[in-house]
């Protein structure tokens, strides 16, 4: 997925409906952050909207667990481990 498109998700994720300070440094740097955690997990870009949903809900995640400490919501959870399911049905055929 074209990454402009990730960060105007990633922005109506986190109800960002205006530009802030900083956000064109900060934002893609939370994509980046999120895909790198999910690479060290053994998920990799399949060019799927599953994967770039993984990646725009992990970088929302990490925001707001800044902020509040909240627990990684499950459907990030489960949408990891089916990824990982996929790669690993793939990788069997």
């Amino acid at each position: 997925m074209d990454r402009e498109v990730m960060l105007s998700l990633l922005r109506l994720d986190l109800q960002r409906t205006a530009h802030l300070p900083g956000d064109e440094e900060y934002l893609p740097a939370l994509l980046e952050a999120a895909e790198a955690s999910l690479l060290r997990q053994g998920i990799r870009d399949d060019g799927t909207m599953d994967y770039a949903q993984a990646v725009i809900g992990t970088a929302a995640w990490i925001y707001r667990k800044r902020i509040n400490g909240e627990a990684e919501p499950a459907y990030l959870r489960r949408l990891r481990l089916d990824l990982l399911l996929a790669r690993g049905r793939e990788a069997s055929l």
